[in-house]
Protein backbone atom coordinates (compact mmCIF):
# COMPACT_ATOMS: atom_id res chain seq x y z
CA UNK A 1 0.00 0.00 0.00
CA UNK A 2 1.10 3.50 -0.90
CA UNK A 3 2.06 4.98 2.21
CA UNK A 4 0.64 8.48 1.83
CA UNK A 5 -2.57 6.10 2.31
CA UNK A 6 -3.84 6.88 5.90
CA UNK A 7 -4.62 3.42 7.47
CA UNK A 8 -3.59 1.71 10.60
CA UNK A 9 -2.50 -1.46 10.62
CA UNK A 10 -4.78 -4.11 12.37
CA UNK A 11 -5.23 -7.59 12.42
CA UNK A 12 -8.34 -9.25 12.68
CA UNK A 13 -9.88 -13.09 13.08
CA UNK A 14 -6.41 -14.09 12.58
CA UNK A 15 -5.94 -12.62 8.80
CA UNK A 16 -3.12 -11.17 7.76
CA UNK A 17 -2.53 -7.04 7.72
CA UNK A 18 -2.78 -7.29 3.74
CA UNK A 19 -5.73 -9.23 4.27
CA UNK A 20 -7.13 -6.77 6.71
CA UNK A 21 -6.35 -3.99 4.25
CA UNK A 22 -7.64 -5.99 1.24
CA UNK A 23 -10.80 -5.91 3.03
CA UNK A 24 -11.77 -2.81 4.54
CA UNK A 25 -10.60 -1.07 1.15
CA UNK A 26 -13.18 -3.30 -0.45
CA UNK A 27 -15.84 -2.86 2.46
CA UNK A 28 -14.48 1.21 1.62
CA UNK A 29 -15.20 0.86 -2.26
CA UNK A 30 -18.73 -0.70 -1.39
CA UNK A 31 -19.80 2.27 0.33
CA UNK A 32 -18.41 4.34 -2.49
CA UNK A 33 -20.58 2.46 -4.76
CA UNK A 34 -23.62 2.76 -2.75
CA UNK A 35 -23.22 6.17 -2.16
CA UNK A 36 -23.21 6.78 -6.20
CA UNK A 37 -25.77 4.28 -7.32
CA UNK A 38 -28.42 6.60 -7.52
CA UNK A 39 -32.08 5.56 -8.82
CA UNK A 40 -33.61 7.60 -11.64
CA UNK A 41 -35.33 10.42 -9.94
CA UNK A 42 -35.97 14.36 -10.93
CA UNK A 43 -33.70 15.55 -8.18
CA UNK A 44 -31.02 12.94 -9.21
CA UNK A 45 -28.76 16.03 -10.22
CA UNK A 46 -28.77 17.64 -6.91
CA UNK A 47 -28.40 14.17 -4.96
CA UNK A 48 -25.68 13.31 -7.08
CA UNK A 49 -23.89 16.42 -6.02
CA UNK A 50 -24.69 16.37 -2.40
CA UNK A 51 -23.52 12.31 -2.33
CA UNK A 52 -20.38 13.25 -4.84
CA UNK A 53 -19.11 16.24 -1.91
CA UNK A 54 -19.39 13.90 0.87
CA UNK A 55 -17.38 10.35 -1.33
CA UNK A 56 -14.83 13.34 -2.74
CA UNK A 57 -14.62 14.46 1.23
CA UNK A 58 -13.48 11.05 2.66
CA UNK A 59 -11.41 9.55 -0.47
CA UNK A 60 -9.23 13.02 -0.14
CA UNK A 61 -9.04 12.09 3.56
CA UNK A 62 -7.93 8.45 2.99
CA UNK A 63 -5.49 9.12 -0.05
CA UNK A 64 -3.82 12.46 1.24
CA UNK A 65 -3.33 10.49 5.08
CA UNK A 66 -5.31 12.10 6.95
CA UNK A 67 -7.45 9.29 8.15
CA UNK A 68 -5.92 9.34 11.52
CA UNK A 69 -8.61 7.26 12.70
CA UNK A 70 -8.37 4.46 9.92
CA UNK A 71 -10.35 3.48 6.71
CA UNK A 72 -13.01 1.29 8.68
CA UNK A 73 -13.66 4.42 10.35
CA UNK A 74 -13.86 6.74 7.36
CA UNK A 75 -16.43 3.95 5.70
CA UNK A 76 -18.84 3.63 8.58
CA UNK A 77 -18.59 8.08 8.37
CA UNK A 78 -19.47 7.92 4.71
CA UNK A 79 -22.15 5.32 5.36
CA UNK A 80 -23.74 7.35 8.12
CA UNK A 81 -23.23 10.76 5.67
CA UNK A 82 -24.97 9.43 2.91
CA UNK A 83 -27.89 8.15 5.32
CA UNK A 84 -28.13 11.74 7.07
CA UNK A 85 -28.61 12.88 3.48
CA UNK A 86 -30.92 10.16 2.41
CA UNK A 87 -32.76 11.46 5.36
CA UNK A 88 -33.27 14.84 4.30
CA UNK A 89 -34.10 13.78 0.77
CA UNK A 90 -30.72 13.32 -0.92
Amino acid sequence: MHSSIAHVPRVRGGKSTAETERDDLRDLLAAVLEALDLPADPRRDITAIMRIGAVTGTLRDVLNGDATNGIPWETDYLRKEIARLAGQGW
